[in-house]
């Protein structure tokens, strides 16, 4: 009997040793893993060779491009030449910039775009200004007389309805 319990406990040593390496080391060494790519992810940007300076100096380029391209007028004067140019277009009531979710007033500085989605001045340079290329709404360019998309539709058709609730 003294010999069945000096087996037993024999065996458990491993088993201990065995748990150990499960409970305490496995953790760690995930962990670890896990510093090590974090690390690597938050350095990897840093790495690209582009400045802050540089970032800047290309957005204010960008924005320079849209000024003189897209001028920039009160919600109530686009509104006017809208409605001449296109008869059978909706009413402009309470009418929303999508990319803050605020609503445009007549006195509201505002960009309008070439596939006739406006927004506010201050968004539409955040938007273009970020490298972002399409307008929010229908994903047609924003600059006119760029490089057209593959997949980008043609001038002449009507512009697609944005959002159906």
């Amino acid at each position: 009997m003294a010999n069945e319990t000096q087996s037993n406990s024999g065996g458990g040593g491993i088993e201990n040793q065995n748990s150990f390496a499960v409970i305490v080391v496995l953790p760690l060494l995930f962990a670890l893993a896990l510093i090590v790519l974090l690390t690597i992810a938050c350095l990897l940007p840093k790495c690209n060779g582009e400045t802050d300076e540089s970032k800047e100096k290309r957005r204010q380029k960008r924005l320079e491009k849209l000024n003189s391209t897209i001028k920039a007028e009160r919600f109530v004067d686009w509104a006017t030449k809208e409605r001449k140019l296109r008869p059978d277009a909706p009413p402009f009531a309470s009418v929303l910039c999508v990319i803050c979710l605020e609503e445009l007033d007549d006195a509201s500085q505002i960009r309008g775009l070439g596939c006739h989605h406006v927004f506010h001045q201050r968004c539409v340079d955040d938007w273009f200004g970020r490298w972002n290329e399409y307008c929010p709404l229908c994903h047609r360019r924003i600059m006119p007389g760029e490089k057209r998309a593959k997949n980008e539709p043609t001038a002449g058709l009507p512009p697609p309805v944005a959002f159906m609730v």
